[in-house]
C-alpha cells in the first residue's frame, strides 16, 4: 500500500513538473504566490484613542491623483484637470505623481531582465479616448471612464511581447510580481472581471503609489475592493504608514505624533490620508 502511494506521489511530482515546465506563466504565477506571502504590509485597524482634528483647506498638505477609481461605475469629474508633465524628454505625457517611481521600475526592469521597458499608452485626452471606443466600443473604456485620461495608467511593452504575450517575457513576469514594490498595480487581475469589468491585462499597470501598492497585491485585491475596505472615518496602519479615507468636507481626524502627510481624492467623494508614523 505504501509502495502504491509513493508511485502515486511521484507520478504526480512529475505530472504537475511538466505541465509547470510547459506554461511558465503558470509556473511563474505559482512562484509569485509564495513570494508574495513573504511580503510584510499587514493592514490593521488603529484604536481611535487621542485624535486632532484638522481642517483640509487650513493646511498645507500636499496632494496627488494617485489613488482616484475611475471605472464604468465612476467617470471622472466634469471640471477634472490632470497633472501632466513629460517623461525624460521622451514627449510621453505622464501623471506627476508616478514619474519618479516610473524611472525606478524601467531600471529595475532593464538590470533584472536585460529588456527595455517601452510604453504604447499613458496619457489620452477626453477627445482621443472618445475615438478609440468608436472605433472598439466592446474592449475600450468609454470616454470619461478611461483611466488613461488621468495619465496614471500604461500600457507597457518590451520588444516583442507586447499585449496578451508580455507575461511570457522576463519583463513581464518580473512587471507582475515586482511592480507593487514601485507603486504600481496590474489593473485588471486574472479572475477579477466580475468587480473590475476588464478582463485580465498584464501589460497594463496603474500607479497607485506606496503602501497601497503592496497591500493591494499582497491581498491580490484590485483597486476597487482595496477602496472599499478602507471604510470612511476608520484609521489603518501598516508597517510605519498610516492610512485613512475620509470625508474632506468634515473634520480629518489623525493621530498627532504622524509626518509627511499626503492625500489623493478617490473620486467617490473621500479622500484617502497616507503618512509616516513618528517613530
Amino acid at each position: 500500500t505504501i509502495y502504491i502511494i509513493l508511485c502515486f506521489l511521484i507520478l504526480l511530482i512529475i505530472l504537475l513538473s511538466f505541465l509547470l515546465l510547459k506554461n511558465p506563466d503558470l509556473l511563474y504565477k505559482t512562484q509569485s504566490l509564495f513570494l508574495r506571502s513573504e511580503n510584510h504590509y499587514e493592514i490593521e485597524e488603529l484604536n481611535k484613542n487621542e485624535l486632532k482634528a484638522f481642517q483640509i483647506e487650513n493646511t498645507d498638505w500636499p496632494s496627488n491623483q494617485s489613488l482616484m477609481l475611475v471605472n464604468n461605475e465612476y467617470s471622472l469629474p466634469e471640471n477634472f484637470s490632470v497633472d501632466l508633465a513629460e517623461y525624460r524628454d521622451s514627449t510621453v505625457f505622464m501623471n506627476t505623481a508616478l514619474l519618479d517611481d516610473y524611472a525606478l521600475l524601467t531600471e529595475a526592469v532593464t538590470k533584472q531582465t536585460g529588456d527595455k521597458l517601452y510604453v504604447s499608452s499613458v496619457y489620452r485626452s477626453y477627445e482621443e479616448q472618445e475615438e478609440i471606443y468608436e472605433e472598439d466600443p466592446i474592449y475600450a473604456n468609454k470616454p470619461g471612464h478611461s483611466e488613461h485620461q488621468t495619465g496614471l495608467a500604461l500600457d507597457v511593452y518590451v520588444e516583442s511581447f507586447s499585449g496578451p504575450a508580455f507575461i511570457k517575457s522576463k519583463a513581464g513576469q518580473f512587471i507582475d510580481q515586482h511592480c507593487a514594490e514601485y507603486g504600481f498595480i496590474i489593473r485588471y487581475p486574472e479572475n477579477k472581471e466580475d468587480i473590475t469589468g476588464i478582463p485580465y491585462e498584464a501589460w497594463h499597470i496603474r500607479y497607485v503609489g506606496l503602501p497601497h501598492s503592496m497591500i493591494i497585491a499582497k491581498n491580490f485585491w484590485t483597486l476597487e475592493e482595496y477602496i472599499n475596505f478602507l471604510e470612511p472615518g476608520h484609521i489603518y496602519t501598516v508597517n510605519d504608514y498610516i492610512i485613512s479615507r475620509q470625508n474632506p468636507n468634515q473634520d480629518i481626524l489623525l493621530p498627532d505624533s504622524i509626518s509627511d502627510i499626503h492625500y489623493s481624492y478617490d473620486n467617490t467623494g473621500y479622500i484617502i490620508i497616507t503618512a509616516r508614523v513618528n517613530n
